[in-house]
Parts: C-alpha cells; sequence; structure tokens
C-alpha cells in the first residue's frame, strides 16, 4: 500500500524540520531517509526528490510517500467484518463478539486481520484501540503508519457500556484510579501497587434486579481494565469468565440471553490523524 501526503512549509527550514513540525514522527522520517523519491517539493506542477536535509522556503509545497515494505501475505476469511467508515488513512470497526483483534495462535485464521485482509487483500495490520475476543463494538485500524503513530490512546475518547453483577450501593460517578499488573504468565490481571497506572470514570445508569448497566470510560488502555477494576469493586461484569466468580448466562433487559462478558465499546471521537477533523462514532450494544 502507497499514501501520498501533501504538507506546506510554515516557516524556512530543511524538510525535516518541517515534516517534525507537522507531526512525522522519528521512525517514519528515518524510513523517508532509505530512497530518494519519498520525499519531493512540488514546484512547476510536478515534483522534484529531495532529502531531509534539503530547505525549502516558508509556502513551498512537499510531500511524502509512504510505502509499505514489509507486507506479509495473510490468510484470509469470509468472517462478516463491519466497516462503519473508511478513508486512506484509517477504518472504523463495529466489532462482534467472537472476533479475536489479534490473530494468535489460537486463533489462527479467525481473527479481525484475517476478515479485513478478505476485503482489503495482503496488508499491514496495524490495530488503535485493542478490543478483548468477546468484547464487542467500535475499534480504530490504521492503514498507514503516520495514521498508526499520530493516534495515541490518550487522544481518543473511549466509552464502553456494560452491565455488571450485583445490587449497586455508592457514589452514581466516579473514577477509579488503581494500578493494575499481570499475574505471572496468566493472561488475567489484578489491581496491585506494584503494577501501571490505570484510570476508569465510571457513571451507574439503571438497577435490573441483580445487575445494572454502567457507562465506562477509559482514562488509560491497560489490558482488560475495565473488567478488573469493575470486580475489584466488587461489581464483576455478568458473563466474564475470567474475573465473574459465577460467570453464569442472564437475560438481558432486552430479552436476549447473554453468555460472554457483557461489555461493549459504544463511543469514539478522536481528530483525524492526517486532517485533522473530528470524528464522532456511536455503536448500541446488544444487550441493551
Amino acid at each position: 500500500m502507497k499514501r501520498r501526503i501533501e504538507y506546506v512549509a510554515q516557516f524556512d527550514g530543511v524538510a525535516e524540520d518541517i515534516l517534525k513540525f507537522n507531526g512525522v514522527s522519528s521512525s517514519i522520517r528515518s524510513s523517508l531517509r532509505k530512497s530518494l523519491g519519498l520525499v519531493c517539493k512540488i514546484a512547476d506542477g510536478g515534483e522534484i526528490p529531495i532529502r531531509l536535509i534539503d530547505p525549502l522556503s516558508q509556502g513551498e509545497r512537499l510531500c511524502i510517500y509512504l510505502v509499505d515494505e514489509c507486507v506479509k501475505p495473510i490468510p484470509k476469511s469470509d468472517i462478516p467484518v463491519n466497516i462503519v467508515y473508511e478513508d486512506e488513512d484509517i477504518a472504523v470497526i463495529d466489532k462482534q463478539a467472537g472476533i479475536a483483534v489479534i490473530p494468535v495462535k489460537r486463533h489462527y485464521g479467525k481473527s479481525l486481520a484475517n476478515a479485513l485482509a478478505n476485503v482489503w487483500g495482503d496488508f499491514v495490520y496495524r490495530p488503535v484501540n485493542r478490543l478483548d475476543r468477546d468484547t464487542s463494538g467500535l475499534m480504530i485500524v490504521a492503514k498507514n503508519q503516520l495514521a498508526h503513530s499520530a493516534l495515541t490512546a490518550e487522544h481518543i475518547h473511549r466509552e464502553y457500556v456494560a452491565l455488571c453483577s450485583g445490587v449497586y450501593v455508592g457514589e452514581k460517578r466516579g473514577e477509579i484510579d488503581l494500578p493494575i499488573m499481570r499475574i505471572g504468565d496468566d493472561v488475567r490481571r489484578r489491581v496491585d501497587p506494584c503494577g501501571d497506572k490505570a484510570v476508569t470514570w465510571f457513571e451507574i445508569l439503571e438497577q435490573y434486579g441483580e445487575y445494572f448497566s454502567a457507562k465506562f470510560v477509559l482514562k488509560t488502555g491497560r489490558t482488560h481494565q475495565i473488567r478488573v477494576h469493575s470486580s475489584y469493586m466488587g461489581y464483576p461484569l455478568c458473563c466474564d469468565k475470567l474475573y465473574n466468580p459465577y460467570p453464569h448466562d442472564i437475560i438481558c433487559p432486552n430479552g436476549k440471553t447473554l453468555d460472554r462478558q457483557a461489555l461493549h465499546s459504544c463511543k469514539l471521537k478522536f481528530l483525524h490523524p492526517i486532517s485533522g477533523q473530528q470524528l464522532d462514532f456511536e455503536s448500541q450494544a446488544e444487550f441493551l
């Protein structure tokens, strides 16, 4: 895949400083040094290949070419994939539960990467915000290295809805600021003072008998963060086989039966990594 992006020099300086000013990372600038022709000055209706050390005057235009050189074949799968937005730089996926985001041995050939390869052909897979296999909802896949490096977790508003076990008692809104660490070689995590900082904002929505609905907003992006925090507070997610000691199926508020963790990525808000346009996406949870 090849992507061409234009910039205008905001000041007199060498090409590298202008690209750096525009948010092009050091790793990408390093890759642009490898071949002449990946950076060009635009003049007289054409393109003149330049080096990163070549000077430009304020107002002059330049362009870069992003080329994925290490594209490896990805086994294709006809698993349905719901692409709710797509352009040259990113795609927003409304992922169904039961599909792994990362292709690993136990899900070989059955991940989101395989489903997208069936749509796009071979490509470099760059998921931005990752969802657990049995968590549904919105996530972003970057389609080039510049978009991927620009879309950091702290710049994305990530909102989830969930069903939590128990009868809630306490403040209806608040923040959970408890560090999380991995339990040895186990896939599970736990709250531990030696862990990595993890902050989750929550709002209790409605009580339904023995469980309630809640909204969560991630301020950090630790693995299983919402699942670990809610369990530690005494309200594990319904049907969560890792963190709920009694993960039985439930009848949801909408009458559907649920047998997987009741967690859904319902909102994403972020600035487009290239154009800077504000993008907002919403998705309805199947259990509400």
